[in-house]
């Protein structure tokens, strides 16, 4: 069963000079005004390296974000009523695997060398962390000459190293440790991203096989294994068809929030207050059902972009599952900002609520 719900209780505005909204409270841009989608040439290639980046990265999140935020980051560069997107052609397994390794005496990999290796091997991989994870690559075709004119480059780098290794008696030993551990003012997984982005571009620009095209090229941060938010992107740069290195970054200003946190409310008190006031009047509402409310929350330089709200409750019925969403329904004032609300019962998606902040019209329906 589908149905609609009318948005007759909206109270906000996008416009500081309506009436009623507090000259202090931050305005912002719907992410669907500002959203551009690129259209796949046909037939759609896969990538050369399928499948690779499950094995090297951490969790579906990540994985989902950095594809997604790849493709978003490069709409500026290669905008997509000139261009199709295309999954990479050039990178092949043997390639990323190469520069996944330890360093060698040869150069080959990336990842930082153990020095001075103990015996231990658990507390060498500790000391040296592996730090870069996967490279991920893009390409986009011109519409009008089918040729390919551009190439986005994602570098992800690991915050926290899952360690999993095995010593010369076959015994395996696993651990976890965070890249950057001392308090110096020093990103260092920025830093070392900087680094082996340097390698990988002299690499590709070597590489015959490898169109000589402009590059886009971003360094993305994991977030650890266990987190329900996704990693970050933490500089960008753009490189014309002529250049053969990096001569400038710049920071890329993404991130995501958990509600409820301090660095929610430090960062935008007023949202904070909006959101505690959805959650207390859900939980009010269906009391017996005990409902557990997380929001994930994204903001593009300094602007809330998208809201994304989980209702946990556990073993509810038909009945209440369409009242909860009714309820849901009535209490998402937040007009300008597009809103995914998703009802979960014990791990499976049961309902979802969408608020669309251009059509202003709410969609709810059970699953």
């Amino acid at each position: 069963m589908l149905f609609l719900i009318a948005p007759i209780l909206l109270v906000a505005s996008c416009s500081s000079d309506v009436e009623g909204v507090p000259t202090n409270e931050k305005m912002y841009t719907s992410s669907i005004q500002k959203k551009e989608v690129y259209e796949f040439q046909q037939p759609a290639k896969s990538t050369i390296a399928r499948g690779l980046i499950t094995k090297n990265m951490n969790n579906a999140l990540n994985i989902n974000e950095i594809e997604n935020g790849l493709m978003n980051l490069s709409v500026k560069h290669f905008p997509t009523e000139k261009f199709y997107m295309q999954e990479g052609q050039y990178l092949d397994e043997k390639m990323i695997s190469q520069w996944l390794e330890r360093k060698t005496e040869e150069g080959i990999g990336l990842n930082p060398a153990i020095e001075n290796r103990t015996g231990n091997v658990l507390e060498d991989e500790k000391k040296y962390p592996l730090i870069l994870s996967h490279v991920l690559e893009h390409n986009f075709i011109n519409k009008k000459t089918n040729k390919i004119e551009g190439m986005s480059i994602a570098i992800s780098l690991n915050e926290f190293y899952d360690i999993r290794v095995t010593d010369d008696n076959g015994l395996i030993y696993t651990g976890q440790v965070k890249v950057d551990e001392n308090d110096d003012n020093i990103h260092d997984v920025k830093r070392y991203g900087k680094e082996v982005a340097e390698k990988i571009i002299k690499d590709l620009r070597k590489n015959e096989k490898v169109p000589r095209v402009p590059i886009y090229l971003t360094l993305y941060q994991e977030s650890n294994i266990n987190d329900i938010i996704p990693g970050v992107f933490l500089a960008e740069t753009f490189m014309t068809q002529g250049e053969d290195t990096i001569t400038k970054w710049s920071e890329v200003d993404k991130k995501y929030y958990l509600f409820p946190s301090d660095a929610l409310y430090s960062l935008d008190q007023n949202m904070y207050n909006k959101l505690l006031n959805f959650k207390e009047e859900i939980q009010d509402g269906f009391k017996h059902l005990n409902p557990k409310i997380i929001g994930k929350l994204r903001y593009e330089d300094d602007q809330l972009t998208d809201i994304k709200i989980d209702v946990n409750v556990p073993l509810i019925n038909d009945t209440e599952l369409v009242g909860l969403l009714q309820l849901i329904s009535t209490k998402l004032n937040f007009d300008y900002i597009p809103i995914t609300v998703r009802v979960i019962d014990q791990g499976a998606d049961v309902g979802i609520v969408l608020w669309d902040p251009i059509e202003k019209q709410i969609f709810a329906t059970p699953l």
